[in-house]
């Protein structure tokens, strides 16, 4: 530590569910510096939550985040110009750590630059990449170019340490806002909840689909889309869902899991959201498409036989997942008629195999130990 007693942490999140874990780590560092007499400062690139929870954000996650391998191509001169300039915004805080999140194609080009020039702060990278899934071989970077490795799911931690990865098995973040109990909705009930995601692209992708869906079934007469709601991700405006709007359909900010409580099923787009609405206990159909070279790339190297993290934690085909071409308004109507209720009891597995909530404040309790 630089300054004894000042605490100065720099983190990275490039999307939602980072900036949501980055918030939680925020507020722990806060709380425990102070309980020490300490003072922590943290500044980085996140969003909205993390800027809520007190963190100076110097860039907006918005504004960095790109998904795929056809999208990332397209915007690399981009992506190089905002490594150079997160780099200085490092150097010029200097800090005593450097907590990245999730976000790993940015995140881990960073850390090796940072590596490379020898600055001085601890590397932490919270949320590995799904080494189980594809690109094996960023064990090695993250054993060189990282201090410490913080894996959120269950087989991660024995992967990562088996490879050399230095770990800190701290659990899974998004067990820390919930108490393992569905709360009674505190609005009026849902027939759908549609979480298309939270990039541009997953919009572009998915929402034209699930809206025509939303039209037909409403059509069909299953449901009246008064009764179905779309789960605004943070960070988004109205506007951005201009279609459902258009349609209809109501856009909720807010709490995600309050939405998908309130929903009798879901339709989800693939990622951590899956994972939230298997811990609300909410029936739901994963969903997926990308452009089709990025689609093209990932099938020739993903190692997994399921894309959602529910599936993929049971090591069984729970959530249907309609993937690329698969994913047609048809299709996702045909499997809203089957019987999702088994899905519930097999949530229940999914919750204790995360084990309990607590994961941002044993990731803070680390930092101390280590930095104080």
């Amino acid at each position: 530590m630089q300054t004894p007693g000042h605490l100065k942490v720099f983190l990275v999140a490039g999307e939602a569910s980072g900036d949501a874990y980055g918030a939680m780590l925020v507020r722990q560092l806060g709380e425990m510096a102070q309980q020490r007499g300490w003072q922590a400062e943290c500044v980085g690139w996140g969003g909205d939550a993390m800027a809520a929870s007190g963190m100076k954000v110097l860039t907006h996650c918005n504004d960095i985040n790109f998904m795929g391998f056809w999208e990332v191509a397209q915007n690399i001169m981009t992506i190089f110009k905002n490594l150079r300039r997160i780099q200085s915004d490092i150097e010029d805080f200097a800090p005593d750590v450097v907590v990245t999140i999730d976000f790993p194609g940015f995140n881990m080009r960073l850390a090796k630059r940072l590596r490379k020039t020898g600055h001085p702060a601890f590397r932490l990278q919270w949320v590995t990449p799904q080494i189980w899934a594809w690109k094996a071989g960023r064990t090695k970077a993250l054993a060189q170019d990282f201090d410490v490795a913080c894996p959120i799911l269950p087989f991660e931690n024995d992967l990562l340490s088996q490879a050399g990865v230095n770990t800190w098995n701290v659990g899974h973040p998004l067990l820390d806002g919930l108490d393992g109990s569905v709360t009674p909705p505190r609005d009026r009930p849902l027939a759908l909840a549609m979480l298309p995601g939270s990039r541009h692209q997953e919009l572009q992708h998915h929402l034209p689909i699930l809206v025509e869906a939303a039209r037909r079934g409403a059509a069909q007469g299953r449901w009246a889309l008064r009764d179905v709601a779309i789960a605004g991700a943070p960070g988004k405006q109205p506007k951005d869902y201009q279609l459902a709007v258009d349609a209809g359909v109501d856009v909720v900010f807010g709490p995600t899991e309050e939405v998908l409580q309130r929903a009798q099923m879901a339709w989800v787009a693939s990622g951590t959201a899956t994972l939230e609405a298997a811990l609300a206990g909410t029936p739901h159909v994963l969903v997926y498409r990308t452009s089709r070279l990025t689609y093209a790339v990932a099938k020739q190297l993903a190692k997994v036989p399921f894309i959602g993290l529910p599936n993929i934690l049971l090591d069984r085909k729970v959530v249907p997942e309609l993937i690329q071409n698969e994913l047609t308004p048809e299709a996702l109507l045909g499997l809203t008629l089957e019987d999702l209720a088994p899905q519930k009891k097999a949530f229940q597995e999914v919750a204790s195999k995360l084990g309990g909530p607590g994961a941002a404040e044993r990731l803070a309790q680390h930092l101390f130990q280590v930095l104080g």
